[in-house]
């Protein structure tokens, strides 16, 4: 049996039209032909469809978004999409107070070293701390801005490695064991994604050149293979290197922040009036008039909460349960009543100024 199609007809009558819709099949089971072949075969229908312009009887002049300055038509690329609280919707991280932040930022406590591979890390990351200092440009008094960003863009970059290698090993270590980790793993991961946070933060204010991600590539390529060779060997010893590295962090976010505020530096001219960027701002649920420096305060109060867990865990037999497990449950709690509720810290504000929830 053979298919038939009837043709297309206009007619025009009082000054309107009609357009009848064209059919394929057998007599007696007609069906309509979709859009995609009805027009091609009516070329005079395409003005019903498109306007004016498709009237011609060339087509259109199309351009592969990709080819054109148009986004996504879907946005589908995360650096397309305005809200920033889809990418950190999964991540309940710390959320500080500014009473919080005051405590610790005037208790920067550096441990002692007492075993003899606490004074190996310590000579190690204190002579690290002199050859990065050296490197950057960072100097205690009136920092060149460039330095500052330089600095931070790697030391973010580094801070990242450690927690993500150990949950590595910690995880293997359970599948070979066949038996639980007791928490530490989440730890771990949690550190080494806060990390990555600060370093995405830190993109968002400043742009890294080639010698910069040189650095931050060398510095990987370099210090993981190490890191992880001792971790086989002497987990404790890494842990305690982690904690004079977030030592040395702490230091050097309680330098930048103290000159941000310090009128006359480079850096208070340079970052005292930015505002926060919006990822910052839903990550720590800062309220929507938060500056830069507030981001410097919550980035500092992370690193001395990463001290505190290394320099335990540095104590700690590797069976061990984790000690921190029911404060990651009570952070998630409060980050989470904190989004629910709409409200935000008091970082920065006084409580005058915006709704919080404490």
């Amino acid at each position: 049996m053979r298919a038939s199609a009837a043709a297309c007809q206009l007619l025009r009558a009082g000054g309107s039209s009609k357009v009848l819709p064209v059919t394929w099949g057998l007599p007696g089971f007609a069906r309509p032909l979709p859009c995609t072949q009805l027009l091609p075969l009516c070329p005079h229908t395409r003005g019903l469809h498109a306007g004016d312009d498709s009237l011609q009887n060339s087509l259109p002049e199309v351009k592969h978004f990709r080819e054109s300055t148009l986004p996504h038509p879907l946005k589908a690329k995360p650096h397309q999409q305005c809200e920033e609280a889809p990418s950190v919707s999964l991540m309940m991280n710390r959320i500080w107070s500014q009473h919080e932040i005051d405590v610790r930022l005037r208790n920067l406590h550096q441990h002692k070293p007492e075993t003899p591979s606490d004074h190996v890390m310590h000579v190690l990351m204190s002579s690290l701390y002199r050859a990065f200092n050296w490197v950057t440009g960072f100097k205690p008094e009136n920092t060149p801005v460039r330095a500052v960003e330089w600095r931070l863009i790697v030391l973010e970059s580094f801070a990242g490695v450690p927690g993500f290698m150990a949950a590595m090993f910690r995880h293997f270590r359970s599948l070979r064991s066949l038996q639980r980790d007791h928490g530490w793993i989440h730890t771990l991961l949690e550190e080494a994604e806060n990390e990555r946070m600060h370093l995405l933060i830190c993109m968002k204010m400043f742009k890294a050149n080639f010698v910069t991600r040189l650095l931050v590539l060398a510095a990987q390529v370099c210090m993981t293979p190490f890191l992880a060779a001792i971790y086989v060997v002497h987990p404790r010893a890494v842990h305690r290197f982690v904690g004079y590295l977030e030592e040395t962090a702490c230091l050097t976010y309680a330098n930048i922040i103290h000159q941000v505020e310090t009128p006359g530096t480079a850096l208070h001219k340079a970052w005292a009036d930015l505002p926060a960027p919006a990822l910052a701002k839903t990550y720590w649920k800062l309220h929507e008039d938060a500056m830069w420096v507030d981001c410097l305060k919550c980035m500092f109060a992370d690193e001395s909460n990463h001290r505190d867990v290394n320099h335990t865990f540095a104590t700690m037999a590797t069976d061990d349960p984790n000690p921190f497990v029911e404060k990651h449950q009570e952070d998630a709690v409060h980050a989470w009543r904190l989004e629910q509720q709409r409200c935000t810290t008091d970082v920065g504000f006084p409580p005058s100024n915006k709704k919080t929830l404490w």
